[in-house]
């Protein structure tokens, strides 16, 4: 089942992970990098559009994320057999973390 996680307006861009469970939770990102079929911008941050056989573990990680991550705005969907994962903050300071889970290097 999809999910939708909306950030409460004005959200500290702070994680709340120990940094042994910030890591393990950056490889589960890398992980789903390198599954993904595409990675584009969207408004405030990116999509990627993964296989649809994911969506129980990403929906699971995107769970987890938004626990630590508060700031962020992450919400999934499926079209046409894949799943789309946005992820996105009102925030621009965001940004530099948001292209980081998506593996986007800085411009």
């Amino acid at each position: 089942m999809p999910i939708n996680v909306e950030a409460p307006h004005g959200t500290p861009i702070a994680c709340t992970l120990t940094p042994e469970a910030a890591e393990h939770q950056l490889l589960e990102w890398a992980d789903l990098q390198r599954q993904a079929s595409a990675v584009t911008r969207i408004e405030g941050g990116v999509r990627m559009t993964l296989p649809s056989t994911l969506i129980a573990d990403v929906n699971d990680l995107v769970r987890r994320e938004t626990a630590c991550c508060a700031f962020l705005t992450i919400a999934t969907s499926v079209v046409d057999n894949e799943l789309m994962l946005d992820v996105a903050s009102e925030n621009p300071d965001a940004l530099p973390v948001i292209l980081a889970l998506a593996g986007i290097p800085l411009a």
